[in-house]
């Protein structure tokens, strides 16, 4: 009851500070406590006297003014993923905390206090996540909308999986010129617009991207192998006898015995009714207590691997991905595989943030334009000085700057693109773990810089800022160059 009181409490206050115009703190579970968490400086505040000094700090106000340029705006981004995307709506509480807390949990455990009422909850719940896709503006016979993945990993079983496209967002990049040497990029984001213009730039159609990003609401069991049956392999078996009540310690329960020969052991103490009696009760107390502490054991072994899955980080940013946020994979439009596939012959497949498979794409983006522009000067062998990645200078860097030599968006955690390999092998690549975590690093450094410096547009955005170094900038031009296709998946039938 006390613990319900806190609760109601706290999500009175979070109502209170959502309508004071903070759409990006929510309420979230931290063990048995409600902790409230603002998602624009990742920061959580475990009262509601932190929280109000938080919203008045340095940090926070930097944080938000950034955000009032790019993340709340009139055309919000649909998605909430917990780490930069957030539900804006002005709704009152949707029980997050309780939903969240819910969610994270792999098995249900029953409220009468038998622990053989433990059982495998359908991962994939029919549950929703808290940020819903807005509608798409569909025209008759228009079929573009909808699409089926085939072979996506669900529950240890491979499915069909239906999505449905949410929006579009467009990629563009604002490039620098300095003494007509060398076109660099200062800036690269994504801005949400919707189904505005399907994506039209002043009249000029803009190209759809490759890959598409792919929506789902996060659950641990999303493209695992195995995960469903190392879980069931800790249950206690049905022949293990209920434990006593917890509630109830002083009342004994009878123990039926396991076959005839332990009849038949008990029969051998001999001796009169009394001392069988006696031999009996001392024998089926032993047991109880010994298969009693085998259960708490086993329930002890389960709840933490469920508080580690719970925890599973996402391999961008290293920040947990939370159970009903928007998490999202990578997904080949030319071959209609996700990323992933053609690395993991079994169908296993990677998810991430959405917000950081969108920083991700820019980031390949990124280097693809750069190789392209800085590959000729290599090859001419100039002796100039030029600018590589917006922010270096000098022809040893423009070397190191095109090392990773990336020619398609891939998954950073299995460097998988989905392409058709012949042969039906493996997709092989030349990118090593360390090359995989500076492109981490950089994206890192470049989102801060983005948030210092972002580019001021007319939709929401995310990006990356590559500040150059020299100040001799004599030309800027901003272009759009892809259209990136958001589709939400439909794990209501999984």
């Amino acid at each position: 009851m006390a613990t319900d009181l806190r609760e109601q409490a706290a999500r009175k206050i979070l109502r209170a500070v959502r309508s004071q115009g903070h759409p990006y703190v929510e309420l979230r579970s931290n063990g048995k406590k409600y902790i409230y968490f603002c998602t624009l400086c990742l920061a959580p505040c475990y009262s509601d006297s932190v929280l109000y000094d938080h919203l008045k700090g340095n940090l926070h106000k930097q944080r938000l003014d950034s955000a009032k340029v790019t993340l709340l705006g009139q055309n919000p981004w649909p998605f909430n993923d917990g780490i930069v995307f957030f539900d804006t709506s002005s709704e009152n509480d949707k029980d997050r905390g309780r939903t969240s807390d819910n969610q994270s949990r792999f098995l249900k455990f029953s409220d009468n206090g038998d622990d053989n009422g433990l059982a495998i909850v359908n991962f994939v719940e029919r549950f929703q996540s808290d940020a819903q896709p807005r509608s798409t503006k569909e025209t008759p016979g228009d079929d573009d909308c909808t699409l089926i993945i085939p072979g996506v990993l669900i529950e240890d079983e491979p499915i069909d999986l239906k999505v449905r496209e949410v929006g579009l967002g467009k990629i563009a990049v604002r490039f620098f010129k300095i003494d007509d040497a060398f076109d660099g990029i200062r800036r690269v984001w994504c801005e949400w617009v919707g189904n505005e213009n399907n994506g039209q730039q002043d009249g000029t159609e803009v190209p759809d991207h490759d890959f598409a990003v792919v929506i789902f609401s996060y659950n641990y069991a999303l493209g695992r192998i195995g995960l469903l049956a190392d879980v069931k392999s800790l249950l206690p078996s049905d022949s293990m006898p209920e434990p006593e009540n917890e509630g109830d310690c002083g009342r004994k329960r009878k123990i039926a015995l396991s076959g005839p020969e332990d009849c038949n052991s008990l029969n051998g103490h001999g001796g009169s009714s009394v001392e069988r009696f006696s031999a009996l009760s001392g024998y089926t107390s032993e047991l109880t207590l010994t298969r009693l502490i085998s259960i708490k054991a086993e329930r002890k072994e389960l709840r933490r691997k469920q508080r580690l899955a719970a925890e599973k980080m996402c391999n961008i940013c290293q920040q947990k991905m939370l159970a009903g946020k928007d998490v999202a994979a990578f997904f080949n439009l030319k071959t209609r595989k996700i990323a992933c596939s053609s690395r993991n012959g079994s169908r296993a497949f990677h998810v991430f943030h959405v917000s950081c498979v969108i920083h991700w794409i820019l980031l390949c983006e990124f280097h693809i334009i750069t190789d392209r522009l800085l590959l000729p000067k290599v090859r001419q062998g100039s002796k100039k000085k030029v600018v590589a990645n917006g922010n270096q200078t000098g022809k040893g860097n423009d070397m190191e700057a095109t090392e990773a030599h990336i020619k398609s968006v891939f998954c950073p955690e299995c460097s998988g693109s989905g392409v058709m390999v012949d042969g039906g092998g493996r997709e092989t690549t030349n990118l090593t773990i360390s090359k995989i975590f500076k492109l981490k690093i950089k994206a890192c450094d470049a989102r801060k810089e983005w948030i210092k410096s972002p580019e001021d547009l007319q939709n929401c955005s995310i990006g990356f800022h590559f500040p150059p170094q020299s100040e001799k900038i004599v030309q800027e031009k901003v272009e759009a160059i892809k259209l990136l296709r958001f589709y939400r998946a439909d794990q209501s039938g999984a």
